[in-house]
């Protein structure tokens, strides 16, 4: 068969406009973002790399990690993970900065630096550890004395071996984001320097856009989409009403080159004036929900028991990772493989181990699940909170334990490991200081100008103490034999120290 020049060169020209115009297509044809149904947000779209980060175990081990630790031992509806979470912060992340790109297009907000700050927020909390904050605010300084390790450091940790394990390299570079883009991420993960006298020691992006670093976790001030997302997500689970809209705040939300008089003037997130009383509805809010829930008493009394079985377990080796290995808990931090595997369901992982080495962290375990937990024996609050630098604070809340320690042992013939004395800080998030302080205020007629605000002018109604704390003594033994003894010689110890008795719980802990 005979198929002339003419005919061929037609073809051809046929199929180069199909491969142009489906080149065509796929540049110009918009991303297919995913739908997710959020009990919180309502339907959220995702960006496809975002998706794609989603799906991979080291994110989806997030759905094993309670959002509020032990807090579901005794909140029935206190089931949220951080799974759900970091979407939610995600997705509040994206809705702030385009905000911020519409309203000020001045402030050059590139969609690179919308989808870092969107993805920053997906996996800030990729280094959580077994029952969240349990884990490296209670377990590791036990475990590993003198460890200055955090969960944001796991974070970042996490996030590499996550680009690594799942070659995600390309889909980066698909979406244009090159190694400083990468780095933009990791920063607004791990935090600010410390001790750098107010120093700009950020290097992905330029100082302009400091105000970016203040999206998800605002070390300034606390007034972040992390927090908005745990407010709205963890009042749904406890039944405690939200009182915070963070969409009002976001209405008011306005990037202004605040003037500090010196040459370390940054650009940072303010808000109208008259929204000052809402900034203080939001402290209170955390303020309430560490109160009434993170920190209650019986929550507290699970968290101490979980950790103590932990201790426990690190008698042996019980993460498996490559080689047939196995590694310690504490170890894990160090070992990406190791922290994939390493969520809450070491609880049952305990719970179900033959070795003799577990058998006193699940004789503990045990205890929780028929309801047997340490008791409370009495608890007050000392008159003064001290407003010294961390490292004292520190001090004093060790002193303080010895103290009481010391003391009920030489009223008693209890052993120290009979006895467990807890520290609680409450307070609105910048330890003893009023927050408001760091937040910049402008007014309707100068929307360019930030400035603080004098709250007696605002309201005469305002807090003028921003933190306590409350000190609790637990009695571990499951006999009660000597409980009563335990309660007598604290309530005696507080009277000794001029510490008011706050309350008494010769009974059991187990109601809410």
């Amino acid at each position: 068969m005979f198929i002339s020049d003419s005919y061929l060169i037609s073809c051809r020209e046929v199929v180069d406009k199909f491969i142009v115009q489906q080149f065509i297509m796929a540049v110009t044809a918009p991303l297919q973002y995913k739908i997710f149904n959020d009990p919180i947000h309502g339907h959220i779209e995702v960006h496809p790399l975002c998706v794609k980060i989603i799906d991979t175990p080291q994110f989806q081990r997030l759905r094993d990690l309670k959002q509020i630790g032990a807090c579901y031992f005794v909140y029935p509806g206190a089931s949220n993970n951080r799974f759900e979470h970091s979407i939610g912060v995600c997705h509040l992340a994206g809705q702030l900065v385009r905000i911020l790109q519409k309203r000020q297009p001045e402030l050059n907000i590139s969609d690179k630096d919308i989808l870092c700050v969107e993805i920053a927020g997906l996996c800030h909390d990729l280094g959580h550890g077994p029952f969240s904050h349990l884990f490296d605010a209670k377990f590791i300084p036990e475990a590993i004395p003198g460890s200055n390790w955090k969960h944001e450091d796991a974070s970042e940790m996490m996030f590499n071996f996550l680009i690594k394990d799942n070659n995600l390299q390309e889909e980066f570079t698909k979406y244009e984001l090159d190694e400083n883009d990468q780095n933009f991420i990791r920063e607004q993960i791990i935090g600010p320097k410390k001790d750098t006298n107010g120093a700009y020691t950020y290097k992905a992006r330029e100082q302009e856009k400091r105000f970016l670093y203040e999206i998800v976790a605002n070390n300034r001030n606390g007034i972040d989409v992390d927090k908005w997302d745990y407010f709205a997500r963890d009042c749904h689970g406890l039944g405690i009403k939200n009182t915070f809209d963070h969409n009002r705040y976001m209405k008011f939300a306005r990037v202004i080159k605040v003037d500090d008089g010196s040459s370390n003037s940054d650009f940072q997130i303010c808000s109208r004036d008259k929204e000052a009383e809402t900034l203080y509805g939001m402290f209170q809010l955390r303020s309430v929900l560490h109160r009434r829930a993170y920190k209650h008493r019986v929550c507290n009394a699970v968290e101490a028991m979980i950790v103590d079985a932990l201790i426990s377990a690190e008698k042996t080796e019980i993460v498996p990772v490559k080689d047939e290995k196995r590694l310690k808990l504490s170890k894990c931090i160090y070992d990406p493989e190791g922290y994939t595997k390493l969520t809450d369901s070491i609880f049952y992982v305990i719970l179900m181990s033959a070795d003799p080495k577990l058998k006193e962290a699940k004789a503990l375990l045990e205890r929780i699940l028929n309801r047997k937990l340490y008791r409370c024996v009495g608890d007050t609050t000392p008159k003064e909170t001290p407003k010294k630098e961390n490292i004292e604070v520190k001090k004093f809340v060790e002193d303080l334990k010895d103290k009481i320690i010391t003391y009920v042992l030489g009223e008693s013939k209890l052993e120290k490991t009979d006895l467990y004395v807890d520290v609680v800080l409450l307070d609105y998030g910048s330890k003893t200081k009023n927050p408001i302080e760091n937040v910049r205020f402008y007014t309707k007629t100068k929307q360019n100008t930030a400035k603080c605000l004098n709250m007696e002018n605002v309201s005469l109604m305002f807090p003028r103490v921003f933190a306590e704390y409350i000190i609790r003594l637990y009695y571990k033994k499951e006999d009660t034999g000597e409980m009563q003894i335990a309660s007598e010689a604290f309530e005696k110890w507080c009277g000794d120290n001029n510490y008011g008795l706050q309350s008494k719980f010769p009974g059991n802990t187990t109601e809410t």
